[in-house]
């Protein structure tokens, strides 16, 4: 396993007047089965991504850094007898939560070649029937109740965060900021204006801030706009850049960390940085962004390069269902 303990010039420290003490890193990881080229799910179900990649690779390195990762569950995942006692064994290390792919829960589950459903283009009642078929198979691996939630595709609707209150949740992490899901296919996913820090939001409206709290709170994927989306017409076309491990250098990483403390800092509440990629990111051949051994130990080392950062400057990692403590 790649054990980053690493020395970088942090001389590009973080803005004055940021106080890391109000700073806090989440790391939220969709956890699923097995995969390969073209996100196709393996078949047989395999889930080396949670048996080995967890236990061996990922949290080992959480826990060289102290830090509380959040691993979000796929229904596959917790009707796995190993993948569950996996789990379990670190489960006072993290937290652990759900993460919804409609095909793999009833009405109408099935195993898909590729899992592409988005839950905002179930009917109401469907999407309820599979939420909480989802919290239930969480309660039955866990003998608890689930906090954070994230939608597969981050593909919430108008009635996804009414459904997840009434369930008793009180997170959700779908919402991307800067990202517009619609040509994919998620008409009612379009997060371009939404905020990039939490928020209590409106339940119908995901992307609109509540002027109430509420029960639910959205904990945003922490994204940040290219460098040219000023750009009329095609600066919407470019990427915006994520706290994501799965491409890119050490560097770019810290550099949207630092970037969205240093937009947050000024407004008089704690900063939450939010990272996400999925746990088969890190195993060689298990996705289609780490074909080799060489590129999953990248995406590892990655993320150890983040924990460093975080760790020098004194920002703490915790789970997602910890957030709404700090804004209350």
């Amino acid at each position: 396993m790649v054990s980053p303990i690493l020395k970088f010039p942090w001389c590009m420290s973080m803005s004055a007047g940021s106080d890391a003490s109000s700073i806090y890193l989440c790391v939220s990881i969709d956890c699923e089965c097995d995969k390969g080229p073209g996100w196709k799910t393996r078949k047989p179900l395999s889930f080396a991504g949670i048996t080995a990649g967890i236990t061996e690779r990922l949290h080992p390195l959480f826990r060289r850094y102290k830090a509380k990762p959040t691993y979000l569950l796929s229904p596959e995942v917790m009707r796995d007898p190993a993948s569950v006692a996996a789990l379990a064994a670190i489960e006072m290390e993290c937290e652990l939560g759900t993460h919804l792919h409609g095909e793999f829960v009833g009405p109408d589950a099935f195993e898909p070649e590729v899992t592409a459903a988005f839950q905002c283009n179930y009917d109401q009642t469907t999407e309820r029937e599979k939420l909480r078929e989802l919290t239930a198979l969480f309660h039955a691996a866990f003998y608890r109740n689930p906090r954070s939630f994230r939608a597969g595709r981050f593909g919430i609707g108008r009635h996804s965060l009414g459904i997840l209150a009434d369930l008793g949740y009180s997170v959700d992490s779908s919402v991307t900021p800067f990202k517009d899901w619609t040509k994919a296919g998620a008409p009612q996913a379009s997060f371009r204006r939404a905020p990039t820090q939490p928020y209590w939001p409106v339940l119908e409206k995901p992307e609109e801030v509540s002027p109430t709290p509420g029960s639910l709170l959205e904990v945003p994927v922490t994204i940040r706009p290219a460098a040219l989306s000023w750009l009329p017409v095609i600066g919407g076309q470019i990427e915006p850049r994520w706290l994501r491990p799965t491409k890119g250098s050490i560097e770019a990483l810290v550099s949207v960390a630092k970037d969205e403390i240093a937009a947050s800092a000024e407004n008089g509440r704690p900063v939450v940085l939010n990272c996400m990629f999925h746990n088969v990111e890190i195993m060689p051949g298990l996705s289609p962004y780490a074909d080799r051994a060489e590129a999953a130990e990248a995406i590892l080392a990655r993320l150890g390069g983040l924990l460093a950062f975080a760790e020098h400057e004194g920002i703490r990692t915790i789970g997602l269902g910890d957030i709404p403590a700090l804004l209350t």
